[in-house]
């Protein structure tokens, strides 16, 4: 054999096993991942108009139904209707603008399985218009950045999808309520007076661009840190608004706000070993569950809190 037949197949031979090791060195779902759709859902959410969420079989519920006018997004199941809650609202349409899968997990039962995908487990969104759309969604992955495993009703296969989304489709109509506690822009906010158990209070107060605790120059970064969590905070689940009949006031906050005719009163109350919370901002029937180790440490800080060091 000549030296050059020599060279030459030693040169097929070398891209042969380059190629076998590039194969080799990618697990099946790697492989699959170089031909899956690149973008599953790409929808104009400006002109979504209606759509719907059927629980999980397991759940035994009945759809909620979305619907948008002119005053934003209503839910409704049966007789009963709320205005959206904006927070799960806004994610779940920011995810269906434009969604992208980053693996395609596989089609056959045990995947469907794994990934609560199967009738009973998933939960179906369905989007009405311009056409019908359905998608049927299950687990989400933990850690800092999650995936959420979806299947596209007339594509067999699993895509695990960027973000969280479980928890959105798995609110119930109760989940979609909003429950406002002391919400706003607090740029507007004058004065904040917090008033704790025996009536012992004291007050936030704008000064200029200054704020004062108690009289004294407060640090305005605290300042400004504790009012922008508070005016995102929104309460957790309800409570039966028969609590408040024989409940007992034992904290308030009170929020003058310039850009409302009246202030925003948050008041919470003893109702027989379990703390309850009623809003201004929210209907005299939205009565929520106050947690006494997590919420109210966070919310009703003393004027030590807001002072420099």
């Amino acid at each position: 054999m000549s030296d050059k037949v020599r060279i030459t197949l030693l040169a097929a031979l070398v891209v042969v096993l380059a190629l076998i090791w590039w194969i080799g060195g990618r697990t099946p779902l790697e492989a699959e991942q170089r031909s899956f759709r690149q973008q599953l859902l790409a929808v104009d959410t400006a002109a979504l108009r209606s759509f719907s969420i059927s629980p999980a079989g397991a759940r035994h519920g009945s759809p909620i139904q979305f619907y948008r006018d002119s005053l934003g997004w209503t839910a409704s199941q049966g007789e009963h209707a709320t205005p959206a809650f904006f927070e799960p609202m806004n994610s779940l349409l920011a995810a269906l603008v434009d969604m992208r899968p980053q693996a395609m997990a596989g089609s056959d039962a045990a995947t469907i399985d794994r990934y609560g995908l199967n009738d009973s487990l998933a939960t179906t969104l369905i989007l009405h218009d311009p056409k019908e759309i359905k998608l049927h969604v299950g687990t989400t992955t933990g850690g800092q950045d999650p995936v959420t495993a979806v299947i596209l009703e007339g594509d067999p296969n699993v895509y695990l999808v960027p973000g969280a989304i479980t928890w959105i489709m798995d609110l119930d109509f109760n989940g979609w309520i909003p429950k406002p506690m002391v919400n706003g822009d607090p740029a507007n906010w004058d004065r904040i007076t917090f008033v704790f158990p025996g009536s012992v209070g004291y007050s936030l107060e704008r000064s200029g661009n200054d704020w004062i605790v108690n009289g004294q120059p407060a640090d305005n970064v605290k300042v400004e840190k504790y009012l922008r969590n508070l005016s995102i905070y929104y309460g957790r689940g309800l409570e039966d608004p028969n609590d408040t009949l024989g409940a007992r006031l034992i904290y308030s906050l009170r929020v003058e706000d310039n850009s409302r005719k009246d202030p925003i009163i948050l008041g919470i109350f003893d109702a027989g070993g379990k703390l309850i919370a009623r809003s201004t901002l929210a209907p005299p029937w939205l009565v929520m569950p106050f947690d006494a180790e997590q919420e109210l440490p966070r919310m009703f800080r003393p004027p030590s809190a807001f002072q420099p060091h």
